[in-house]
């Protein structure tokens, strides 16, 4: 009871953010030791799934069917418990019409019919997209609602008036659901952007996202075809169901442009170990 009682009173000296980390790594440990005693067996289950392409869409065709999809509206949330997060109305087909840059995601999500096999596989996620002034691109994996708690979520946002972008993982952790942030990223200044970008205030970017199915998220990205950053994140839950993806836009105009998703391995990259509750950091 002591014991208890110290682990507490441990838990109210950290600042809010090292908090969530703390809360966080204790939620993964028996969902890891899960996926491990059963990986043989899923490993066997899932064997037939790798390299197989799970879906492959380009947005920005006209008279495309998008049989892989069904989309719904999408509220963002604000600041405050009363407004989380949420999917309004029901699901429906996706049998929307793109224009010339991409599908405009602003307020719908996005939900594949194809579900990702995560037990022992890894996922890669290519996409690519235009965030145009104040806006923030969206991607769930893992999680069976927009406020599933063992969600991994991806968030990349752009300032208005700024070619400033920053990436964000995170999670649906907090009292009520509402989301969370694990790390924020800001993607390094690119002096020389094309002047049409700069004036009509976009961006344009290529991202991979690798899913490893354990507690780790791998991203490369790029803005407008110049330097790539990678970053991964190592505070997710690990998942023994097949789920699907989620893509979600807000802000002002959210346009994607194609996307494509494929099992592979996973990637077995060991992050390097820290003092603090930081679950991200640079490759």
């Amino acid at each position: 009871m002591e014991g208890n009682n110290k682990f507490e009173e441990d838990k109210t000296m950290l600042f809010p953010q090292e908090l969530i980390m703390k809360i966080q790594v204790e939620r993964q440990e028996k969902p890891l030791k899960e996926q491990k005693a059963l990986m043989e067996e899923s490993r066997k289950a899932e064997s037939h799934l790798l390299n197989k392409l799970v879906f492959a869409d380009t947005f920005t065709r006209e008279n495309t069917e998008y049989d892989n999809w069904e989309f719904a509206n999408f509220y963002p949330g604000g600041i405050g418990t009363e407004n989380n997060t949420e999917i309004r109305g029901n699901w429906m087909p996706a049998n929307f019409q793109p224009v010339l840059h991409g599908l405009q995601l602003r307020s719908l999500i996005l939900k594949s019919k194809p579900t990702l096999a995560l037990k022992s596989l890894a996922c890669e996620i290519k996409l690519a997209f235009r965030l145009i002034g104040d806006s923030t691109l969206c991607i769930i994996t893992r999680g069976v609602g927009v406020k599933d708690p063992d969600a991994a979520v991806c968030k990349i946002k752009k300032e208005q008036d700024s070619q400033r972008v920053f990436l964000i993982f995170g999670g649906n952790v907090g009292m009520n659901n509402e989301f969370k942030f694990f790390k924020k990223q800001e993607f390094p200044e690119i002096t020389d952007m094309a002047e049409e970008a700069v004036v009509q205030d976009f961006v344009d970017m290529k991202m991979t996202l690798i899913d490893n199915g354990d507690d780790r998220i791998f991203v490369s990205a790029a803005i407008s075809n110049k330097r790539v950053v990678s970053m991964s994140c190592n505070k997710f839950i690990p998942t023994l169901r097949e789920t699907s993806l989620m893509l979600a836009g807000s802000g002002d105009s959210v346009l994607l442009k194609n996307i494509s998703a494929r099992q592979i391995d996973r990637v077995d990259t060991v992050l390097k170990p820290t003092n603090h509750y930081e679950c991200c950091t640079i490759l």
